[in-house]
């Protein structure tokens, strides 16, 4: 405890944080040693990386081995992989390119966790000295909604959204204004580009700025250099990217020459009304008008598809058969229960703890602490539409969390009775993992507690069908064009040389469809499909929820006929491979 609250607490923060990364290192060891992180998006990440250190161009960022032999646009941008591609070609020359690619997997995950975790640990600090700031290090590197975007190997956008989150809040509690705008816009505008799912944030963190305007006309240099940075910063990256510019197509899906334009419209009047000697604030209110409606109406002109949101241009059958099946996209209430407890545990624990904190909390203290809590009850409110925002809620629920665990660690060490004193170890306990005790309690008192799992025999397969260990075993078959449910797609570019018609990236509307139609589509049709794309492969794995839809939506469809043994003549089944791979070739003529 005194090297904690001592001079030099860096140390202790230092010295968890490298006990829990450790520990995260453990957990991931087969996702790290195989190179397959976490997800589909994991895995195209690695693919793309390696096309572009191959020699693909800055400004396309297209996947060619996918719905080929046109290639598939993607949204991503490549200002992520900058990080990754500088530890690799630093690297390769000592370790090879496996282990280049490996450490640059480790190295950039858990720097961007090491920078949220201190962040966090310093706005704690801040408010309730450093035992909070433990707290909340310890909190962030526990928190699941914070792990599974930020462990090994997870190497997609999700990390740097979180990135850009905990900065945006770090700036809250500058002292310097002008500085504190000047990071926060940046911050958000990167966010942005990585991302639209940060235009949400964006417009919630300079909803408050302006709201401290109206309040006091003192908050001007804030939010005029905040307004500044972002539009300055997103135009810089726009160009940097876009090789097109101004003139380029517009997306719903990604910053584009509609949202360009609204930010400029937007920034120019803002920075006009803010800079009008408004003496009352109605005034002040009133002005904000200007920039929001001349922003809005400018998109809506500009891109009136994207008015029902990123996904506004998407083909309804990709729609109804892979997006509405998308989970992490889907309310709250489409959630598995126990699941959903798990993630929001932090955010509903720290909510609970707010009165008491305002009671128990000193006025100068709570007046910080309070700066956090309207993003806190919107973040809340945005995840239960969309539930992927609910590691934004997490990070932003943390500082209060630990703001708690600290008066509950000074009540223990004040309580001399020692039933008491474990009253407090166990609410501590409950707040440094809240989420884990609430879906606990949750499977116990529905009654489907889990049961204890049986210990997997030495030397047995254990590996999944769509694992990575599975799908490289299809590296052996001549080189070749495939079909593969979406989610097994980048696994196999990411293991072969094969090329796969779509994976679970919606830009490629052309292959997504015309996979779709070929496992839901009568054998003959899906044929005609097949030729046209020279298909050689369909590979499977049966127990592929995308392939039970196909299923129960058509049982006429091709995949429902393979699915009960009956192959059209056309196909010829071979030998099963990995973790129960089903392979059909194609006959040629």
């Amino acid at each position: 405890m005194s090297l904690i609250a001592g001079r030099k607490p860096g140390l202790a923060y230092a010295i968890i944080w490298l006990l829990l990364a450790g520990l995260l290192l453990f957990l991931s060891r087969d996702n790290v040693a195989t190179l397959s992180g976490w997800d589909p998006d994991d895995q195209l990440r690695l693919v793309q990386l390696r096309d572009f250190l191959g020699g693909q161009s800055w400004w396309d960022s297209s996947q060619y081995r996918l719905n080929a032999p046109d290639g598939a646009p993607m949204h991503w941008s490549r200002l992520i992989e900058l990080p990754l591609a500088a530890i690799i070609l630093a690297l390769r020359p000592l370790l090879g390119t496996y282990g280049a690619e490996m450490a640059a997997g480790i190295i950039v995950p858990l720097g961007c966790y090491a920078l949220i975790a201190a962040i966090l640990a310093s706005i704690a600090a801040r408010i309730a000295g450093h035992i909070a700031g433990v707290s909340a290090l310890m909190m962030a590197m526990v928190a699941p909604a914070l792990s599974m975007q930020l462990r090994p190997m997870r190497i997609d956008h999700h990390g740097w959204q979180l990135v850009c989150a905990a900065i945006a809040l770090w700036t809250l509690f500058w002292p310097k204004p002008r500085r504190a705008g000047l990071l926060l816009g940046l911050a958000l505008a990167v966010w942005m580009h990585i991302s639209l799912e940060g235009a949400p944030a964006a417009v919630m963190f300079f909803a408050l700025l302006a709201f401290g305007w109206v309040r006091d006309a003192g908050e001007r240099p804030r939010l005029q250099a905040a307004i500044m940075a972002f539009a300055l910063t997103s135009l810089a990256l726009f160009f940097a990217t876009q090789r097109q510019g101004l003139s380029g197509a517009q997306y719903c899906d990604a910053i584009s020459p509609a949202h360009i334009w609204a930010i400029i419209a937007a920034a120019l009047s803002a920075l006009a009304v803010t800079a009008l000697p408004l003496a009352r604030w109605p005034f002040r209110l009133a002005a904000l008008a200007l920039p929001a409606g001349l922003a809005g109406g400018l998109f809506v002109y500009l891109a009136p598809d994207c008015l029902s949101g990123a996904f506004a241009q998407m083909d309804p059958v990709v729609r109804k058969y892979w997006y509405a099946q998308v989970n992490e996209g889907l309310p709250v209430w489409r959630q598995d229960a126990a699941t959903a407890l798990l993630f929001l545990g932090v955010a509903i624990a720290s909510l609970a703890s707010l009165p008491w904190l305002r009671r128990q909390l000193a006025p100068e203290k709570w007046a910080l602490l309070v700066r956090i809590v309207p993003l806190q009850i919107y973040a809340i409110m945005l995840s239960m539409l969309v539930f992927r925002t609910i590691s934004v809620v997490t990070l932003l629920a943390i500082p209060a969390l630990a703001c708690a665990a600290t008066l509950l660690i000074a009540r223990y060490r004040e309580e001399p009775v020692l039933a008491r004193r474990l009253r407090y170890v166990a609410l501590f306990i409950l707040l440094l993992m809240p989420g884990a005790l609430l879906q606990q309690a949750y499977l116990f008192f529905a009654g489907n507690a889990a049961e204890t799992a049986t210990a997997p025999i030495a030397g047995a397969q254990t590996y999944s069908c769509d694992s990575a260990q599975s799908i490289t075993t299809l590296a052996s078959l001549p080189s070749s064009r495939m079909v593969a449910p979406f989610d097994i797609g980048p696994m196999i570019l990411l293991t072969s040389a094969h090329k796969v018609l779509a994976s679970s990236h919606h830009r490629n509307q052309q292959g997504m469809r015309e996979q779709i139609d070929i496992f839901r589509l009568p054998p003959a049709q899906s044929k005609a499909i097949i030729d046209r794309r020279g298909i050689a492969y369909i590979v499977a794995c049966p127990d592929e929820s995308e392939l039970g839809n196909y299923s129960k939506a058509d049982p006429d469809g091709l995949w429902a006929a393979l699915a009960k043994g009956r192959v059209p003549a056309w196909l010829e089944r071979l030998p099963d491979r990995g973790s129960g791979i089903q392979i059909w070739r194609v006959r040629k003529p």
